[in-house]
């Protein structure tokens, strides 16, 4: 039996479909098929049933994926096991959050962990939800996306923001430049800005990132809800609670059960963790070992 062709099964369940599958793998859609096909010959038996929702593991396919996710458990572990001997952790993890949480992680988090584990790549992505699935060890972090399916979300901590506005031009008070989530389901962080304001505010720039927010603000172009740890920073800016008072915005982590368990995500998580109030100012919440007893739990 070969292992190419587990991975493909694996990844299926994770991703949902084969088009996700190869993503995960960084294979073309046409091999997944391929793969998985030989894998179910070899066996006898159909290992997925193709719905409207994806595909999902028949009797057969959840037995034969238990044991495949053991299987790569061990693999990673043994190659840990090896670096751990060595120079700590290996491999990659990749990190998604917003461009502004991604840039404050860099300055307060990556570089202790560059220098305590140099066999560990980290891959920062600031892509918005919904991102595509990656096949390496992800934690991603986010306000009010919604998870992927193969994701747990799990509190993680509350980012503390404060209206400002420029220090050297006089601002309309009815001028704002706004955070905008037009992918965001539900009652959003946006829409409860907008709500707050009233009427008559007027929106003169929407973004997707809080820096060009506060470089927007900067400039005169309208008061903005920040981040504290990006507006009590900058020299152009001043705090100026007129309409919105401070408020927390929280912060949920989004990680695969499976490889959460590897200790290179364990080891960066614990690492921002640790970091996270200076790196945003922000309050932790759960400690990475109930983080992961609580996903633990969840899988049985």
């Amino acid at each position: 039996m070969e292992w190419s062709n587990l991975k493909v099964a694996i990844a299926v369940s994770r991703g949902g479909s084969l088009t996700r599958a190869a993503q995960l793998l960084g294979i073309d859609q046409t091999t997944a098929g391929r793969r998985l096909n030989a894998l179910e010959d070899q066996l006898g038996a159909p290992l997925f049933v193709r719905a409207k929702t994806g595909f999902l593991p028949t009797e057969q396919g959840q037995i034969i994926l238990e044991r495949a996710l053991r299987v790569e458990a061990e693999i990673d572990r043994m190659g840990e096991d090896i670096a751990d001997s060595q120079s700590g952790a290996v491999g990659i993890v990749r990190v998604m959050a917003n461009n502004w949480v991604l840039e404050r992680l860099a300055e307060y988090v990556i570089p202790n962990l560059a220098h305590a584990h140099p066999k560990l790549e980290l891959v920062l992505s600031g892509r918005l939800p919904p991102a595509p699935l990656h096949g390496e060890a992800t934690l991603s972090f986010w306000f009010d996306a919604a998870p992927h399916a193969s994701e747990t979300a799990v509190p993680f901590c509350r980012v503390p923001y404060a209206t400002y506005r420029a220090k050297s031009f006089d601002v309309d008070p009815k001028d704002w430049v706004l955070f905008r989530d037009d992918d965001a389901h539900g009652p959003s962080f946006s829409r409860q800005v907008s709500k707050g304001l009233g009427p008559d505010a007027r929106a003169r720039m929407t973004a997707t990132d809080a820096n060009i927010l506060r470089s927007a603000a900067g400039q005169g172009i309208g008061h903005a809800l920040l981040p504290v740890c990006l507006g009590s920073v900058d020299p152009k800016l001043e705090r100026a609670d007129e309409r919105l008072k401070p408020t927390e915005r929280l912060m949920h982590l989004h990680v695969n059960p499976d490889t959460i368990e590897t200790q290179r995500a364990q080891i960066v998580l614990t690492a921002i963790y640790d970091k996270i109030e200076s790196a945003l100012g922000a309050k932790p919440m759960a400690q990475p070992d109930r983080i992961l007893r609580s996903l633990k739990s969840e899988r049985r």
